[in-house]
């Protein structure tokens, strides 16, 4: 059986703000990232916030021939699980399902490629990041992997921790033009959430320590493992969508050092 899609902070904290306050179905919350809506709906249930369904609760049998051709349009012609669903006169949830459960169905980074390689997708509203963690975390099934991070509102810009929020204040004490909250970008390795946006580049803040981590220097204090998964994505967009600036912020010398990270 495939391993389960694991899903990074963000992308909980989007998927939680959008199933919440914008109610999308989590058919819809999985077409936005490029996959069923299953894996949605599992990370909500494990989270205790999944709503009540509707199921008739009779179990679809289907024969060998009718597995191999899901398995041929879904692997070899890349179809869409509403696709085969529609060509094959079967339930949509059902053949997600079956999909899902099999050993060939394709990991996030894998649909999001196929599907979605380069697109943005803008952000509706600002993501309930301190809500979506500790309901994560009550959940006590699924472990925890960064602190709660605090938000500010500087100028109407959206900062993550003190950090952005240096770097924003630091740019108003200076009197030079503010960037801007940046979209979401897909890439094959994954979502991509840039800090902020300019007019040349996007902005990646980070301490010393979280610079380390980036460029896998040293492991994460919460994993205890090197990823430099981040890493791929910002080298991704930075040569196929727009620059990408990183900025460690030096708060005791009052200094932002742009990094040399490709």
């Amino acid at each position: 059986m495939r391993k389960k899609i694991q899903f990074t902070e963000k992308e909980i904290f989007s998927i939680v703000f959008d199933y919440n306050e914008n109610r999308l179905s989590c058919l819809k919350i999985g077409k936005k990232f490029g996959i069923s809506k299953l894996p949605i709906r599992r990370l909500l249930k494990e989270m205790g916030i999944l709503r009540a369904g509707y199921s008739n609760g009779i179990k679809i049998e289907i024969n060998e021939e009718t597995k191999n051709k899901i398995k041929e349009l879904y692997i070899i012609d890349h179809k869409s699980p509403i696709y085969i669903s529609e060509a094959l006169k079967l339930n949509e949830h059902f053949v997600e399902k079956f999909i899902y459960n099999s050993d060939f169905g394709r990991t996030k980074g894998e649909s999001i490629s196929l599907r979605q390689t380069g697109k943005k997708r803008s952000e509706k509203a600002s993501l309930n990041i301190k809500l979506g963690q500790q309901k994560l975390v009550q959940s006590g099934k699924r472990k925890q992997t960064g602190g709660v991070c605090k938000r500010y509102i500087i100028n109407g810009l959206i900062c993550d921790g003190t950090y952005e929020k240096f770097y924003i204040e630091k740019l108003m004490k200076e009197r030079k033009k503010l960037p801007q909250n940046s979209e979401s970008v897909i890439t094959p390795f994954g979502v991509y959430y840039p800090d902020f946006l300019d007019d040349k580049s996007y902005i990646e803040i980070k301490s010393d320590y979280t610079y380390d981590v980036l460029i896998g220097k040293k492991p994460s204090r919460w994993t205890k493992k090197i990823d430099t998964t981040q890493l791929k994505k910002i080298k991704w967009v930075n040569e196929n969508i727009k620059p990408v600036d990183v900025l460690v912020v030096d708060k005791k010398n009052n200094k932002i050092i742009k990094s040399e990270y490709r």
